[in-house]
């Protein structure tokens, strides 16, 4: 809220400084000017739900509203006089604010007027209050005479961002710890096998070696006296302990399925690298098909057991964007499209489209899964909401989904029909949000 920097009377309530007569008009005042000036005094310092106080040069209160005095403790009469300061600011509590450098105490030097900042104040009785605040100077002539001073209480505003945010870094930490014991499963698979075809191979390698072993001796000088008979004999014994033909048709499917095992590790990290790619405060303009299939392969363990993920990537342009933000939308888009799916029931399908609408890129993500009652799905955006049993969700997928599709300029919705599956919409400018990049 805008204050003009003129002089603030006392509520009708407190007295005002001392010599001051406001309750006589002045000669020539028309009356009902007079009247109309007192109302609104009265219902600025009486009936405003801010708080507002005016100082004097040295930073002492000339003049307090209700509400000003309510959010800080004290009565009007106990501010009256009183260094603004030394009430908000010098308590332990404070913010540390020098006298110096304290806006309510202009010491009659020209100031220039402050927006609105936060700031904590110090009740009477020691506690903290978190405040808006805007600070105009009173100026008379070249000198400040004083500040109006408007403040608002933001402590439970203040209060649920923090919980907004750390309610973000749980949600962040609970996916990470759903990703990394399903990528240890998905690596532990083929490190299993590639370790199992290792082992193998180096058997096989032994008994080859002992069958070459033979070969040589067959063939060596000190066989020469030796029958040929006897030394075939003995080149097809070792054959047959060595099982020949079953290296053979073996050898060359572990070595394969050695290599693919390697090429799936990879894979993945080459997925869980690009998956938690952080780019710069800057936008840059990426590949959300890429993204998506990335997070397709991350989240496969999340999915594999539930539902088959198709994917209908259309031929869309690349998008200017946060690619790490968006890559953690898809995460709990396709996450909660798994957690859908009915227990027990036939596997599910789900569904990932995108395509080119004007000068957007619109994504869905669809699922044939139990479906959002009517009554929650206004809900289901909102911080900390979540379906889930205890210790499954934080209830800040869906919130966080809405937040970074918002910062981009674009929106999600959702469709739902109870029995029948859910559709999210997310619809992105291509260009990026209009206005800026972050």
């Amino acid at each position: 809220m805008s204050v003009s920097p003129t002089p603030v009377l006392a509520s009708a309530d407190v007295a005002p400084t001392a010599g001051a007569d406001i309750d006589k008009p002045k000669p020539g005042t028309n009356i009902s000017d007079s009247t109309a000036a007192e109302a609104f005094r009265a219902a600025v310092m009486d009936h405003m739900a801010e708080g507002l106080y005016t100082t004097d040069a040295e930073g002492r209160v000339n003049s307090v509203n209700r509400a000003a005095a309510a959010m800080l403790g004290w009565s009007p009469e106990e501010l009256m006089g009183r260094s603004m300061h030394d009430v908000v600011h010098a308590a332990a509590d404070g913010n540390g604010h020098s006298a110096q450098d304290c806006p309510f105490t202009p010491s009659g030097k020209r100031a220039e007027q402050a927006g609105d900042s936060d700031d904590r104040y110090v009740r009477k009785d020691g506690s903290v209050l978190e405040v808006s605040h805007s600070v105009s100077p009173l100026q008379v002539g070249t000198l400040v005479a004083g500040v109006v001073v408007v403040f608002r209480d933001v402590t439970e505003l203040r209060e649920q961002q923090r919980r907004q945010v750390e309610g973000s870094h749980d949600q962040k930490l609970e996916a990470l710890g759903r990703l990394s014991a399903g990528l240890a499963h998905e690596i532990n698979t083929p490190i299993q096998f590639v370790g199992d075809n290792t082992r193998f191979l180096a058997e096989a390698y032994q008994t080859m070696l002992e069958l070459l072993l033979v070969y040589r001796e067959c063939l060596g000088p000190t066989s020469g006296q030796l029958p040929w008979e006897e030394r075939k004999k003995l080149a097809e014994d070792a054959e047959e302990k060595a099982d020949i033909d079953y290296l053979a048709e073996e050898v060359p499917g572990a070595v394969e399925q050695s290599l693919e095992g390697i090429d799936r590790v990879a894979s993945l990290v080459r997925a869980m690298k690009a998956f938690s790619y952080k780019d710069t405060k800057e936008h840059s303009y990426a590949d959300l098909n890429e993204g998506i299939r990335t997070t397709v392969i991350v989240a496969r363990n999340e999915v594999k057991y539930v539902a088959d993920v198709v994917l209908d990537l259309g031929e869309i342009p690349d998008v200017l964007c946060s690619l790490g933000d968006l890559n953690q939308v898809f995460l709990n888009l396709l996450v909660n499209a798994a957690d859908a799916m009915p227990e027990g029931g036939e596997r599910g399908e789900i569904k990932i489209t995108t395509r080119v609408e004007g000068t957007n890129v619109v994504l869905s993500f669809a699922d044939n899964g139990t479906g959002i009652p009517e009554e929650i799905r206004k809900t289901i955006f909102d911080p900390f909401f979540t379906t889930k049993e205890v210790g499954k969700g934080t209830g800040q997928g869906l919130a966080l989904a809405r937040a970074v599709c918002e910062k981009h300029g674009g929106t999600i919705e959702v469709n739902s029909e109870l029995g029948a599956g859910t559709e999210f919409v997310l619809t992105l400018p291509v260009s990026g949000k209009r206005g800026g990049s972050s």
